[in-house]
C-alpha cells in the first residue's frame, strides 16, 4: 500500500465521522426548530451564530486551517437555516395567481389538506421553492390547445429545482359578468390571451372587444371590483363564486379536449421513477442534435417527448427537452446520461411516478 492509499484510507475514517456527526447535529437541529417553532421565535440568531462559530475555531490547533474551518463552519450554519426553514414551511405549496386561478384550483385538488401560498409570478414560485418558503410549487406546464408555456420552461432550465409530478386539470373556461347583467349588454370581455385563444371559435359570432389580462381570476376580479355590467370575463367557475360573479355562458373553449398540464416542483429529485425529464445544450453544428438522439436509441430508452426552446441572450442557440421511459435508478439510464454529458451539457430536472 502507497502512501496515496494509506491516505485515503485516512480521509474515508474521518469522512465516516463527519457524517456521524452531521447526522447527530441536524437532529438537534429538527429539535431546535421544534422549539422555535412552538415559542414563534426567529430561525436567524446573529449573536448566537457568532458565538458558535467563534467557540468551534476555538477547538482547532492548526492555525493555518482557520480560515477553511471558518468557511465550512458558515456552510454548516447556511445548512442549518435551510433545514429549518424546510421543516418551518412543510405543508406550504406556492401558486401564481389569485384564489380563482386555475393554478390555485390545481394546488387545491393535489393538496386538499395544505395551506397555500399565493405569488405574483412564476419566477417566485422558483425561487420561494429554492429558499425553502414552501415544501412544494405548483406551475402549468403546457396546455393541449395552446401548447407549452414557454416561461415555466425557461425557469427550468435556469433553476436548479426538480419536477417531482404531472397533474392533468380539465379547463373549462366560462364568460361571466357582475350579478343582473345579460349576455347582451357585454361590450368587453377580459381574460388571459391563452383564454381568450381557446374561446375564439365560440365567441367569434359575438362582436366583443376581447382583451388581455394577467390571468383569468385577476380578469374576474377585475371585472367584480368595476360593477360594470358592459364588461365581462372568462375564467374558471371557481373565480365567479369567489368574486361573486354570475356565469353567462358555460363551457366556452372552441375545444371539449382542454386539459393543462401542471407540474410539482421541489429541491429534490425522486431517486426512482417511470418517466424521467432532461434538458441538454448541443453545439450549433451539423448532426449535433441526431448524436444525442443515436445514443438514447442505442440504450434501448423510449423518447417521448421532444420540444426545442430558443436560449435567451445567445443568438440562435437552443436547449431541448426531453421526456425519457425508465427508471433514474436504473444504471442503464445513468450510462446512457453519462454518454449523452460527453456530448452534450445536460440537466436531469424531474422524475415522476406512474400516471399522475
Amino acid at each position: 500500500m502507497n502512501e496515496l492509499e494509506k491516505a485515503r484510507i485516512k480521509i474515508n475514517e474521518a469522512d465516516q465521522k463527519i457524517a456521524e456527526s452531521f447526522e447527530k447535529r441536524m437532529k438537534a437541529v429538527e429539535e431546535v426548530i421544534g422549539y422555535k417553532m412552538k415559542h414563534d421565535l426567529p430561525i436567524y440568531d446573529e449573536k448566537r451564530e457568532k458565538q458558535v462559530i467563534e467557540r468551534n475555531l476555538s477547538f482547532l490547533h492548526d492555525e493555518k486551517l482557520k480560515p477553511y474551518f471558518k468557511d465550512c463552519l458558515n456552510q454548516m450554519m447556511r445548512i442549518s437555516k435551510e433545514y429549518q426553514n424546510a421543516i418551518l414551511h412543510q405543508g406550504i405549496y406556492g401558486y401564481q395567481g389569485v384564489r380563482g386561478a386555475f393554478s390555485q384550483i390545481a394546488t387545491s385538488r393535489l393538496f386538499p389538506s395544505g395551506q397555500q401560498k399565493s405569488y405574483l409570478r412564476f419566477e417566485d414560485v422558483v425561487l420561494g421553492v429554492k429558499n425553502h418558503e414552501i415544501e412544494k410549487g405548483v406551475l402549468p406546464f403546457e396546455n393541449s390547445t395552446t401548447g407549452e408555456v414557454g416561461e415555466v420552461f425557461d425557469l427550468l432550465y435556469k433553476y436548479d429545482v426538480k419536477i417531482t409530478s404531472f397533474y392533468d386539470l380539465k379547463v373549462d373556461q366560462n364568460l361571466m359578468g357582475i350579478k343582473g347583467s345579460r349576455l347582451s349588454d357585454i361590450k368587453k370581455v377580459y381574460s388571459k390571451l391563452q383564454a381568450l385563444e381557446q374561446c375564439a371559435e365560440t365567441l367569434k359570432p359575438f362582436d366583443f372587444e376581447l382583451i388581455p389580462y394577467a390571468n383569468t381570476a385577476l380578469a374576474a376580479r377585475y371585472v367584480s371590483e368595476c360593477a360594470d355590467p358592459s364588461i365581462g370575463a372568462i375564467a374558471a367557475k371557481e373565480s365567479a363564486e369567489e368574486y361573486g360573479l354570475e356565469i353567462l355562458m358555460e363551457n366556452i373553449n372552441s375545444s371539449s379536449d382542454n386539459v393543462t398540464r401542471f407540474i410539482v416542483i421541489e429541491n429534490e429529485c425522486l431517486k426512482s421513477g417511470d418517466l424521467i425529464m432532461i434538458m441538454f445544450t448541443v453545439n450549433h453544428e451539423s448532426g449535433a442534435l441526431a448524436k444525442i438522439m443515436q445514443i438514447i436509441a442505442d440504450y434501448s430508452l423510449n423518447m417521448t417527448s421532444i420540444k426545442s426552446r430558443a436560449c435567451r441572450n445567445q443568438s440562435w442557440q437552443y436547449y431541448f427537452y426531453v421526456e425519457i421511459e425508465g427508471d433514474l435508478a436504473d444504471e442503464r439510464v445513468q450510462a446512457c446520461f453519462r454518454e449523452c454529458g460527453k456530448h452534450c451539457e445536460l440537466k436531469i430536472i424531474g422524475c415522476v411516478k406512474g400516471e399522475s
